[in-house]
């Protein structure tokens, strides 16, 4: 009797071995899924209303981090000037994200909008938007 419950205890692990490394093997795609779409957020095309072009702004330090590294590509500050003096990326849990400069001052406040990943609250005019690229 003891031998016909091992058996079966066996046959039943063996018979859910393909469900559970199918099961891995589909985590792993997701995991590495959900880490590109992390990265891509890393990324944003900066547009000033009433200026041509547009450039790119980095967050570095990851897609998580409510305050990271700020990396401007060289158009930014010719497109707004003010940008020249923003150092981090700061996010609050409202959805809020400021451009902050190196003394701990908003240069930018951006706020979650429709069709756009943020746009600027503060200043009021121009307004900015940012993209994820």
């Amino acid at each position: 009797m003891k031998l016909v419950i091992s058996a079966v205890a066996i046959l039943g692990v063996l018979g859910a071995l393909p469900f559970v490394a199918a099961e891995r093997a589909d985590s792993g795609v997701a995991s590495g899924s959900i880490q590109k779409s992390k990265e891509a957020h890393l990324r944003y095309r900066l547009s000033v209303s009433g200026r041509e072009g547009n450039c790119t702004v980095t967050k570095k330090g990851g897609a998580e981090a409510d305050r990271a590294g700020l990396e401007l590509s060289p158009y930014c500050v010719e497109l707004m000037p003010r940008l020249a003096e923003a150092r981090y990326w700061q996010e609050d849990g409202a959805g809020e994200l400021r451009f902050v400069a190196a003394d701990g001052r908003a240069v930018v406040e951006f706020f979650a909008a429709d069709g756009v990943a943020y746009e600027s609250l503060k200043p009021l005019s121009p307004l900015i938007a940012l993209k994820v690229q």
